[in-house]
């Protein structure tokens, strides 16, 4: 990796893991972790575009779901979004050990 790519990897561990990642060197475990994690994340943020909004008020629960799982599967086709901040931070929560080893070259 270069210094751009180490730079670009250490900002995003930052923003993901706090000021503990600051310390860290970034290495080619580190950025394999960051791609399994990145990777992992992947099926949550899929699931998460399915979730309907929420229900307003006096509205038949059956058509409005009906309505909302049809919309979002829609908009899910048009934007084609990458992935759910909570759906990395969840993975990076799993991982966070195992990022901390890497850091030590362990």
């Amino acid at each position: 990796m270069d210094i751009y790519d180490r730079e670009h990897l250490k900002q995003f561990l930052v923003t993901l893991f706090g000021q503990q990642a600051a310390s860290w060197h970034p290495n080619e475990q580190l950025f394999n972790l960051t791609y399994e994690l990145v990777e992992e994340s992947g099926s949550c943020s899929e699931a998460i575009k399915y979730v309907p909004g929420p229900l307003g008020p006096a509205r038949n629960a059956y058509k409005w779901m009906a309505r909302e799982a049809r919309s979002k599967f829609l908009q899910a086709l048009s934007e084609n979004r990458d992935h759910y901040t909570i759906c990395i931070g969840a993975a990076a929560y799993r991982m966070v050990h195992r990022f901390q080893l890497a850091a030590q070259g362990v």
